[in-house]
């Protein structure tokens, strides 16, 4: 079992302090000692997200006084990164409902929004629903929306119809918010679909890794919508434009607590092989040098990715923190560049730890149910999302030339 309990100063720790003080502890160091098991299992941990939900994971980033933990940004990555060391899947299946929250904290006036943080607040979670859209290339911007809602005046609601591809923790969510073409006055509307009929339950990810997060395609057939709120105001003149820092981060992040818990893996594996090689230096696997110099190194490398993480978090809260004021645009710019830099480092050198992990416990590791290569298909899954070599381009673009990042999905 994963000691949680070895001082943070001293060597690194599945659980951060706040974590702790925040009493997510004990259900967190749970959630840990049955990562390996869920893995391996048939089904996805519905009671295992209903319990982080009822914690109150998805209101962290709410004032205290609307029900929230009112905790700041930097610090609500820190609690998603300790349950990506916990289990990633779970993390990142927080990421969609995570960014509701947060756009709906910067429109607080709005009313689509404000129903989205009345359901945080009663610790329910909020993901996507179908928005057909006339984009071609993927994460491009689109110029109009296609996806259409029509009310029912027998039924007295908007009723809809579409598919969500790659509905990341939509399985889990209680509500989904979509745009669509409003069949009464033909404009472009927003609106929320609870659950409930027609809100489908199947699971199709067929994934290699990060199997858990329900992220294939999500149908919704004639569901009840009971409003529509209209689009967002248009951003001030001189607003920043990129939109999708926030979620980037968040997918580095998830890679940084693997990364921290293949180090506490890395450790209990050296501590509980039996034997070594008779041709080995030492007595005990845990003696010899060359498994100790290996371990140094997994630990080095994810402390630099943990680090390189932090900094570009602490950007993005900078960002934040700038929202409407004169520094708001540079101060995206750097978390836009920050993000793209993490990513570049942890998806190059976090798959590496993993590798390293099965070298250090050789055939002592191989076994399906400990489910240690789960780290290295969850890292790899997770990095594709965004491909790692259109950052490294556009860096080395930006570095020569001091072009703009671009502002669309998916960077």
């Amino acid at each position: 079992m994963l000691d949680s309990s070895r001082p943070s100063a001293d060597r690194p720790r599945l659980i951060s302090p706040l974590s702790a003080g925040l009493g997510l502890g004990p259900l967190f160091e749970d959630l840990a000692r049955t990562a390996p098991g869920r893995e391996t299992a048939a089904g996805l941990p519905h009671a295992e997200m209903a319990a982080l939900k009822a914690a109150g994971i998805g209101a962290l980033r709410l004032p205290v006084a609307s029900g929230g933990g009112g905790v700041s940004l930097t610090d609500f990555f820190g609690v998603a990164r300790d349950l990506a060391a916990v289990d990633s899947n779970l993390a990142h299946a927080f990421r969609n409902h995570s960014w509701q929250v947060e756009h709906a904290l910067r429109h607080l006036t709005h009313p689509l929004h404000a129903r989205v943080l009345e359901l945080a607040a009663a610790h329910a979670t909020v993901g996507l629903s179908f928005a057909e859209t006339d984009a071609q290339a993927a994460g491009a911007p689109p110029s109009r929306v296609l996806s259409r809602i029509d009310w029912d005046e027998a039924r007295q609601s908007y009723r809809g119809s579409g598919d969500k591809p790659y509905a990341t923790g939509n399985l889990y969510n209680d509500a989904f918010v979509g745009t669509a073409i409003d069949g009464r006055s033909g404009e472009t509307v927003q609106y929320l679909v609870e659950r409930g009929e027609g809100v489908g339950t199947e699971d199709d990810w067929q994934g290699f890794g990060q199997r858990l997060t329900g992220s294939g395609t999500m149908r919704f057939r004639d569901v009840a919508i009971a409003a529509v709120y209209p689009l967002d105001p248009p951003e001030r003149e001189g607003a920043a434009p990129w939109r999708y820092t926030f979620h980037q981060i968040w997918l580095t992040n998830c890679i940084a607590g693997i990364a921290r818990r293949v180090t506490l893996d890395a450790t209990e594996v050296l501590h509980r092989r039996g034997r070594n090689f008779y041709h080995g230096e030492a007595e005990h696997p845990s003696g010899e040098p060359v498994l100790q110099a290996l371990l140094g190194r997994i630990r080095a490398y994810a402390a630099a990715i943990e680090a390189v993480t932090d900094r570009a978090v602490a950007t993005l809260q900078q960002g934040w923190d700038a929202r409407s004021g004169v520094d708001e645009y540079d101060a995206m710019l750097a978390a836009t560049l920050a993000a793209s830099e993490a990513k570049v480092v942890a998806d190059d050198l976090a798959p590496q730890l993993a590798g390293w992990l099965i070298d250090l416990g050789s055939g002592s590791v191989v076994s399906r149910s400990a489910a240690l290569d789960r780290h290295w298909r969850n890292i790899k899954v997770i990095a594709a999302h965004n491909p790692r070599l259109y950052k490294e381009q556009f860096l080395g673009r930006q570095q020569l030339t001091g072009a703009l990042p671009p502002t669309g999905a998916f960077f």
